[in-house]
């Protein structure tokens, strides 16, 4: 049961991570007028406030950037590593990546940022707070967990 779950789960991970490039791909047209602080500049979440809300043991966080985005990986939190990605969006963005995620059932979010989503299997999060989007990525992880962890992120 384990193994199929697993499988399961990294479809809906790739499947999801499809969705969002087709959002990402949508953005990087429309990013540079976007003149809000870029969410690079924004600090990782300490492993602590992460593994609490979570209920995981994951190390310090690796941070990557790109000219749009912050990724944090935290190292040793499963067996594929907890991810919070920070990225500049826009409602219309956010709106058509949520569209693309729906063939795999997505659950939408009432009261988190402008507008919210997640994945009917749980593991991914997404969260339109007006100027970006931040995704949380933690295979196996409750959506409510990761709705806990987003609101200390907002």
């Amino acid at each position: 049961m384990l193994v199929f779950e697993s499988s399961s789960t990294a479809k809906s991970t790739q499947a999801v991570a499809a969705a969002v490039g087709v959002a990402a791909a949508a953005l990087v047209l429309v990013a540079p007028a976007a003149a809000v602080t870029p969410p690079t500049s924004r600090a990782c979440p300490p492993a602590s406030v992460v593994d609490k809300a979570l209920g995981q043991k994951g190390k310090a966080p690796v941070a990557t950037r790109t000219q749009y985005s912050k990724t944090c990986t935290y190292p040793g939190s499963g067996a594929v590593p907890t991810r919070v990605t920070f990225q500049v969006d826009t409602a219309s963005t956010f709106a058509a990546g949520e569209k693309a995620a729906q063939a795999l059932g997505i659950v939408k979010l009432r009261g988190l940022g402008k507008a919210a989503w997640a994945t009917r299997s749980g593991g991914s999060l997404f969260v339109f707070d007006g100027h970006e989007t931040i995704k949380i990525v933690s295979p196996l992880t409750p959506t409510s967990k990761l709705e806990g962890l987003a609101r200390k992120l907002l």
